[in-house]
């Protein structure tokens, strides 16, 4: 090769293991445990959240525009990082080991690269909660949380990525499983600990909540590196020798991790845009959407880890030769997630109290405003989120399937517009004319969501990504 690398020796394509296993079920053998895996970082922030709502109502409302903030700044460099998983799955069909292991090492080069850049834009994302005119009690709220996110919860999050792929992108997913349930029971004593003053410490009420999730998130990534770095996978993965840098390998990474991390950049920034905007909305609209976000989420995290199991095996199907295997399962993988979303959405016209009553303030503040206020827009607004349900299945399954089919020109070309020229400036115009009105920034938000996952959809069935070139997966660079 041109820059120094070995020479490759091809494998074989159809060495997907298993192969009497059928995709279905290899994809539910993967997704059980993906779903504590992906699950994990939103059990760690619904805790906070929930933690939060029973401390004060300015709480609860600050934590959405902060955590989205954070999501909105990390998002480039998160989008860019799953492909790790993907380059694994697709080595791991192909039969091509070593470089398994190679990928993770390179993801973990780009992360400390990447969380240098990050703690240079904290000064600067602390601006903005008080350029969208938040009221200053939650913008200094706001400012708190960010900040530790950023500087604390960055780089575990990229290493949990890197690391969960290793085990998911071969479809060995119970390790992650393990890793993440340990962190999030300790996320839970921490929070508990630290945001209400337990056990003789300090109460420091949303400062407590950020440190939780920043000192329980580096335990993930730390379990499963003593995994990957111990003897099991050694003498076939070669997990301790395969640390050298490869510049060919990352230029790759950015490359494809970049250009479809720019669709994930601009759907990040018009969600934060709506987040952004919303603060500013009436103190009891922003807490009960803030609460049923809280609540969708948790209700909702399966997705997460459903898709991102479809997009491994669909992974693992391209690298084995078998693109329409995995075509099928994608459109299964959508089928079954509305489904879901329909059965929620029951839930949430039938007992909208119940779930709002797990966030009803336990300490009595005279700034707290009337829980009754906040339970009655907050059944108009999981009306809103049944639209949201059913929307959100069609953009993320269709999205992911394609990064894991590699096909990311389509980033640029088709997703990256319909951000920056439909949604962002509409919610800008709905913001101008009709000021905080949830209702109407939630209606341009649904549709937009309609849009593209109309075109996700159609982009996936045209089947163009079948035909990417992929002769780096017989190769070790």
């Amino acid at each position: 090769m041109s820059d120094g690398f070995q020479e490759v020796v091809a494998v074989a394509p159809g060495a997907l293991p298993d192969s009497g296993e059928s995709a279905l079920r290899r994809m539910i053998r993967i997704a059980v445990p993906l779903i504590f895996n992906q699950g994990s970082v939103i059990m760690m922030l619904f805790v906070d959240r929930m933690f939060l709502s029973w401390y004060g109502t300015d709480e609860i409302s600050a934590v959405w525009p902060a955590t989205f903030l954070h999501i909105a700044c990390n998002t480039v460099f998160l989008g860019t990082l799953a492909f790790i998983n993907v380059f694994v799955a697709q080595y791991h069909g192909a039969g091509n080991r070593r470089m398994c292991a190679s990928a993770v090492w390179q993801g973990v080069y780009f992360s400390l690269g990447a969380y240098l850049i990050l703690l240079a834009v904290i000064p600067f994302g602390r601006q903005v909660f008080d350029l969208f005119g938040h009221r200053p009690e939650i913008a200094r709220l706001e400012r708190t949380y960010y900040t530790v996110l950023m500087a604390g919860v960055s780089i575990t999050f990229m290493f949990n990525n890197v690391f969960a792929a290793f085990f998911t992108g071969r479809g060995q997913s119970h390790i992650t499983m393990s890793a993440n349930v340990a962190g999030n029971l300790l996320n839970v004593f921490l929070a508990w600990v630290l945001i209400f003053g337990r056990l003789g410490a300090p109460r420091l009420g949303m400062l407590g909540a950020a440190l939780a999730t920043a000192i329980s998130s580096a335990l993930p990534p730390a379990i499963m590196c003593a995994f990957f770095l111990g003897r099991s996978y050694q003498p076939e993965y070669g997990t301790r020798t395969a640390w050298k840098p490869r510049p060919r390998f990352i230029r790759r990474l950015v490359r494809m991790g970049f250009t479809s991390g720019a669709h994930d950049l601009t759907y990040f920034i018009a969600v934060t845009l709506f987040f952004m905007f919303m603060g500013r909305a009436l103190p009891e609209s922003l807490a009960a959407n803030n609460i049923a976000w809280s609540i969708n989420d948790l209700l909702t995290l399966y997705i997460h880890g459903i898709a991102l199991a479809g997009t491994t095996v669909l992974a693992q199907f391209i690298g084995a030769g078998k693109p329409e295997e995995g075509e099928r399962l994608a459109y299964l993988v959508v089928r079954f997630l509305i489904g879901m979303s329909l059965v929620i959405g029951v839930f949430y016209l039938v007992a909208p109290e119940v779930i709002f009553k797990l966030f009803r303030p336990r300490i009595e503040r005279p700034d707290n405003v009337p829980f009754d206020l906040i339970l009655g827009k907050g059944r108009v607004i999981l009306l809103l989120m049944i639209g949201y349900n059913v929307l959100n299945p069609l953009v993320y399954t269709f999205r992911q399937a394609l990064r894991g089919a590699g096909d990311t020109s389509w980033f640029v070309k088709g997703a990256v517009p319909i951000d920056v020229l439909l949604f962002i400036p509409g919610i800008l115009l709905a913001a101008r004319y009709f000021g905080s009105n949830y209702i109407v920034l939630w209606c341009c938000f649904l549709i937009y969501l309609a849009v593209l996952g109309t075109a996700h959809f159609l982009r996936f069935r045209s089947g163009v990504w079948k035909r990417i070139d992929r002769d780096h997966l017989y190769e070790e660079m």
